[in-house]
């Protein structure tokens, strides 16, 4: 119960004036006190603070005195969330949230605030998804804050942003696919293979053990990726932490087992590695293998990840429903596949149209 107690205070002048005192305790039984120049603005505080003691809605005035900076050094260590991930949180945060932030009380970042670093980082000339990944960091870091009852809301909710344009996902047509892994220099012609006709993750495909190949069931079993960050090699689930069967067509097993028969026979083995033995760097895959082979043919100058699209246009074409392209290439859901693949089933609708068109015919024939 807050109490409302009248009380003397001196003025700059040395006048004194009445004031009111509200009394009350917290949640933790602590007495806190706050004075008003007015009655009616104390026992409006009075009736307001009441009302969160008793919903639990109660937050500490003095939690939000904490520098951002300072929280989110302790959020980094509350996240689980992988390697990479948090190395690009890290990287948001010391090139973007911290300038502008880090020295800011919580309590004292407001919606505009946040409003006006959209702004310039969009006048910047920063990309619509940079910028979106920015704000997913500090509303997270803010969420946090309100769970952790340091402010009472996340001044980062409801934030406007630019919008991300749509673009239509790169790819080869199956012919060009398979002439750019013809190129490939050995002994990594079979990795590109596999990604251009399984649709694998570059880290899937180099995390990928001897035991992982199922040749009397014809599949790849997918529970692995691998990612760099800061140097290091770091193992972990895959994107969507799921572990997926992979049906291998008989050519690509056919090539599978001729390389398990020339390799080591320990079933930890990675089937892919480096000149050194480890696992394949990225850039070494990158830049050594793919980009000095698109070049070399003239190809546009496009990322690996353009091989797992080219592999769901060949699954499209060769006929795939969205939910079987889905299951082979681990997305989290049919409807995410159809967002960024839907456009390639367009002609599989235009043949259905056919095909009914010629069924009402030959019924009504």
């Amino acid at each position: 119960m807050a109490h409302i107690i009248k009380v003397d205070r001196k003025t700059t002048d040395g006048k004194k004036r009445h004031a009111w005192k509200v009394r009350y305790r917290d949640p933790d039984r602590v007495e806190r006190s706050k004075t008003f120049a007015k009655k009616s603005e104390a026992e409006d505080f009075a009736a307001t603070i009441e009302t969160e003691i008793l919903r639990g809605d109660y937050i500490d005035p003095r939690a939000g005195k904490v520098k951002l900076e300072d929280w989110a050094a302790k959020w980094l260590t509350t996240i689980t969330v992988k390697p990479k991930t948090k190395a690009q949180y890290e990287g948001s945060l010391r090139s973007r949230i911290l300038p502008i932030f880090g020295k800011r009380q919580l309590a004292g970042i407001r919606r505009s605030d946040i409003q006006a670093w959209i702004a310039g980082m969009n006048d910047e000339g920063l990309s619509a998804s940079r910028i979106h990944q920015c704000l997913v960091v500090l509303r997270q870091l803010l969420d946090a804050a309100v769970d952790d009852r340091l402010i009472a809301r996340n001044p980062a909710e409801r934030i406007k942003r630019p919008k991300i344009p749509y673009k239509e996902a790169a790819y080869f047509d199956p012919a060009t696919a398979d002439q750019i892994v013809a190129n490939i220099d050995e002994p990594y012609r079979l990795l590109f293979r596999i990604l251009a006709i399984t649709g694998l993750r570059w880290g899937e495909a180099v995390a990928l053990r001897r035991r992982h190949v199922d040749l009397l069931r014809r599949r790849l079993r997918v529970e692995d990726s691998l990612a760099e960050v800061k140097g290091k090699f770091i193992f972990g689930s895959t994107k969507t932490h799921a572990v997926r069967g992979v049906p291998l067509s008989p050519a690509l097993l056919a090539e599978l087992k001729e390389h398990l028969e020339r390799a080591d026979k320990n079933p930890d083995d990675l089937l892919f590695t480096g000149e050194k033995g480890g696992p394949l760097r990225y850039r070494y895959g990158y830049m050594d293998l793919w980009r000095a082979t698109l070049k070399e043919l003239g190809l546009p100058m496009v990322g690996i990840h353009a091989l797992r699209h080219s592999a769901a246009a060949r699954m499209i074409s060769a006929g795939a429903s969205p939910k079987a392209v889905q299951s082979i290439m681990g997305h989290r859901s049919a409807a995410f596949t159809l967002t960024v693949y839907g456009h390639m089933f367009d002609e599989d609708l235009d043949a259905l149209a056919r095909r009914l068109d010629t069924q009402t015919r030959n019924e009504t024939a």
